[in-house]
């Protein structure tokens, strides 16, 4: 075996060094190997990809159900506050005369019924200082939601009874205002 033997370098009182052109050779291997290895790292594996994948399927079949399920009670609660409204201004009219709000109850029913496709709205006529109304869900709701309203304009008593699911229309209860109501 033959050792080449390199100069002596001191530099700034540094203790001496020796290179060789095989130590050289061998560091400036190693640093392009080092190299060349970061280039390969800097991106994902295919298995790491697979994982990320996954783990975001997972999470959206999750999300999805509640997310429609919520878009479903939103659409419900615009159903039930268009009711509410109805029933309100109803209610005031009435207390200055049945016929007129009677009449504006007609008016908002039919605007309601033609501006929210997702409820059909109907609101009787004044039975014992009482207006009833129902919503039924229609569209996207078509058996899904299901409310029974009632306001009593002498007493300013106001009660909606919402449901919602497969068997709503079965399951919503009698809204109460405080006198029995004419069915």
């Amino acid at each position: 075996m033959v050792v080449l033997s390199a100069p002596r370098v001191r530099i700034n009182n540094q203790h001496p060094l020796k290179m060789t052109s095989l130590k050289s050779k061998l560091q400036l291997a190693l640093l392009n190997r080092k190299k060349g290895r970061n280039l390969i790292e800097k991106g994902f594996t295919l298995v790491e990809l697979m994982i990320v994948i996954v783990i975001v399927g997972i999470l959206s079949s999750v999300a999805l159900p509640n997310f429609l399920a919520q878009t479903t009670k939103a659409k419900a609660t615009e159903c039930t506050s268009k009711m509410g409204a109805i029933l309100s201004q109803v209610a005031s009219e009435a207390l200055l005369s049945e016929d007129d709000a009677n009449t504006l109850k007609t008016a908002l029913v039919t605007e309601a019924n033609t501006s929210a496709p997702n409820c059909v709205f109907e609101v009787e006529d004044v039975a014992s200082d009482v207006f009833e109304g129902t919503i039924l869900g229609a569209e996207d709701l078509d058996g899904e939601y299901a409310a029974n309203a009632c306001v009593n304009y002498k007493t300013s008593v106001r009660d909606i009874k919402t449901a919602t699911g497969e068997s709503a229309e079965d399951d919503v209860a009698d809204a109460d205002c405080g006198q029995e109501a004419s069915t």
